[in-house]
Parts: C-alpha cells; sequence; structure tokens
C-alpha cells in the first residue's frame, strides 16, 4: 500500500507543496473576488449567491501546509542550540514587513479614503493590535480583526510559531507530540471563562488542529513514507468531494470550519504530497512562481480587488453588458490583476524587505542546517 522514499530526495523544496500553496491563494482570491462582485450586483441579482465557491477553505489549506513545512524546514533543527531564537527571528523576517508594510497602507486608506472600506476602522487600539499580532475586537462589527482584515490568519501563524519554536528546544520525537500537547491545552483553555478575554478565546478556535495535521503529516514525511496512485488519487478526491458539500451547510461551516474545510485540505495535502514519485516531480515554472508569491498575492489582493469595484461603480460598463459577460469580465480582471500584483510585489518589495530584515536579525546568527526551503 505504501512506499518508502530515498532518505536523501526528502529534503529541498518540493514542488507539489508549491502548487498547493498557488491553489490556495487562488482559492483565497476568488472568494474575495466574489464578495466584490455580490456588492456590485446586489440591485441587479438579488440572489447572488458569493459562497457557492468555497473560497475561505484556501486558508485552511495553508493552515495544513504551514505545519509541514515548519517541520519538513527544521528537520535538521530539533534540540540544537540556538534553533529557537534562529527560527523565531528567520519567521519574523520573513512574515512582518510585508505585513506591516500593507498594514500600514491599509491604515491610509482608512484615513484618506474611509468610505471604500467596510469594516476597518479608526481605532489606534486596532491599529496598534494589529502590528503586535494580538487579536482585538474591532469596534465595526465585533469580530477580533487586524485592521487588514485578512490579517487575522497570521494572528494564527505568529502564534504557532512561539508554540512550535518552543519545540525546537527538544529532539523531533519529543518536539512534535509537545507543539501539538500546547495546541490541545490552548483549546482546552477556550473551553474555560478564559475564553472572554478575546486573544484566548480567538487563538483556542479548532482551526489551530489544522496546524497541528500539518505538523504530523510533516513528520510522516520525513520517515520516507509514501502513497501509490490507486490511494493517493481517492484521498484527494474524498478531500475534494467533502470540500464539495461545504456550501449546503451556509452560516454552518464558518462555525465549524475545521471539519468543513480542514478535513479536506488535510486528506488534499496527505493525497498530493505522499504521491509516490513527486519526490522528483518538476512543476512548471508559473505554479511555482504562484506559489512562491503566494504571500505577497495574499497580502496585496485586496488593493487591486478594490481598484476593479471602484471603476465599475463609476462608469456605465455594468449596465452596458449581460451580466453573465460583466462578471466573467471582472473576475479575469480580478483574479489575473491579482496575481501580477503579487508577483511585482513580492518581486520588488518584499524580497527585498525581507531580506533586509534577514540580514538585520539572522546575519549574525549560526546557520543551522535543513533550513534553506522558503516557508513563506
Amino acid at each position: 500500500m505504501s512506499q518508502l522514499a530515498d532518505p536523501g530526495k526528502v529534503a529541498g523544496r518540493i514542488d507539489s507543496i508549491q502548487i498547493l500553496r498557488a491553489v490556495a491563494v487562488f482559492a483565497v482570491v476568488i472568494s474575495h473576488a466574489m464578495h466584490e462582485l455580490s456588492g456590485l450586483l446586489a440591485g441587479e441579482i438579488a440572489q447572488f449567491n458569493e459562497k457557492i465557491f468555497p473560497g475561505d477553505f484556501g486558508v485552511d489549506l495553508f493552515f495544513v501546509i504551514s505545519g509541514f513545512i515548519m517541520v519538513h524546514v527544521s528537520r535538521n533543527a530539533f534540540g540544537k542550540p540556538g534553533a529557537t531564537m534562529d527560527y523565531l527571528k528567520r519567521r519574523i523576517a520573513r512574515i512582518v514587513p510585508l505585513y506591516w508594510l500593507m498594514t500600514s497602507l491599509m491604515i491610509m486608506v482608512v484615513v484618506l479614503l474611509p468610505s471604500q472600506v467596510d469594516t476597518a476602522t479608526s481605532d489606534p487600539l486596532q491599529w496598534l493590535f494589529s502590528y503586535l499580532f494580538v487579536p482585538y475586537d474591532r469596534v465595526s462589527d465585533g469580530l477580533a480583526r487586524p485592521v487588514l482584515g485578512l490579517g487575522w490568519s497570521l494572528n494564527y501563524e505568529m502564534y504557532f510559531y512561539l508554540l512550535f519554536s518552543i519545540g525546537l528546544m527538544f529532539r523531533r520525537v519529543v518536539a512534535i507530540p509537545l507543539t501539538i500537547g500546547m495546541i490541545v491545552v490552548t483549546w482546552l483553555a477556550g473551553q474555560t471563562g478564559l475564553a472572554a478575554f478575546t486573544p484566548i478565546g480567538f487563538l483556542s478556535q479548532p482551526i489551530i488542529f489544522e496546524f497541528a495535521a500539518g505538523m504530523v503529516l510533516g513528520w510522516v514525511y520525513l520517515t520516507g513514507f509514501r502513497l501509490p496512485l490507486i490511494v493517493a488519487l481517492p484521498l484527494v478526491g474524498a478531500g475534494l468531494a467533502l470540500l464539495a458539500t461545504a456550501p449546503l451547510f451556509d452560516d454552518a461551516v464558518e462555525r465549524l470550519r475545521h471539519l468543513h474545510y480542514g478535513i479536506p485540505a488535510t486528506l488534499i495535502v496527505l493525497g498530493f504530497v505522499f504521491l509516490r514519485g513527486t519526490d522528483d516531480f518538476r512543476a512548471s515554472s508559473l505554479m511555482l512562481e504562484a506559489g512562491e508569491n503566494s504571500y505577497s498575492t495574499y497580502l496585496s489582493h485586496p488593493f487591486w480587488l478594490g481598484i476593479p469595484s471602484i471603476l465599475v461603480s463609476r462608469s456605465e460598463l455594468q449596465a452596458q453588458m449581460p451580466v453573465q459577460n460583466f462578471v466573467t469580465l471582472y473576475l479575469i480582471l480580478a483574479i489575473l490583476g491579482s496575481f501580477i500584483v503579487g508577483f511585482i510585489v513580492d518581486r520588488l518589495i518584499d524580497r527585498r524587505i525581507s531580506g533586509w530584515m534577514r540580514n538585520l536579525l539572522v546575519a549574525r546568527s549560526r546557520t543551522l542546517p535543513g533550513q534553506h526551503m522558503n516557508a513563506g
């Protein structure tokens, strides 16, 4: 049923992971584009359903991938002196600069163009906690969201980086169960009165188990365990089938997203990444580029999506086109533009500022082996 891969081929870039990262950000972009469309078409198609495509699943896929990559890139760092601080410095250098830049840009939008934002507020505390990755209930709707709304996922990421860095103080056989144990304790804290404290109530949501699932998959992957096509394909198919049922549950999906999205994401990663023979697989340069740029695309696409919406609302384009043609044109512009902007932001901005931060934080640190895979 399974096969062990050559341990020497376990290391390095995993193209199948890069493809899934591209798929994840593609899903998120479509989801947000559909949301923009729902506003544009509200007066024309009352029954337009922006949730017909479960694009929010992309975040859950990112979470499973994140847990997987953390284990993979740190495979030779567990229990090594300095591993904890080295890991945290590298993660800060990778995540913080672009997020802070995009957060600052969103604050500028809130101040200069307040009519163009739905939920971001001019609350200074929200701004402060956004920079600190601390969950904070925003005034507009009471949800624990930073000023750059989709940054909520990075609040989870940063918390998990902290837990994982603690685990790195120990050997892998101890570190991974310990980190998963801390995730369980976090969830248990949310089942008590402590959940009234916003950071605990937010970070203790069951979605955190998706990181744990990714860690387990990463651990197993390092053993060389692989699956034949006859097993891997049904796993991916089952994940897609479960995902396809999500719109049927409407609002219950968000409450139980660790089931409706988390399980499909885990099955898809398991079947796609563990497929026998993918160690030598090389994806197309376009897919790899989309995967490499996924972080930049994720953070920058909300700004691009707002541009077509503003232009359409101020022109006669929508009124002059059949609805189907308008929807098609808008989605093409939204999706293609988001990836182009993501590529530009990655090449011209993110790589430079994250590289500068990395040099500042870790240039004098001892480089640990097995830390070369891009986990962004």
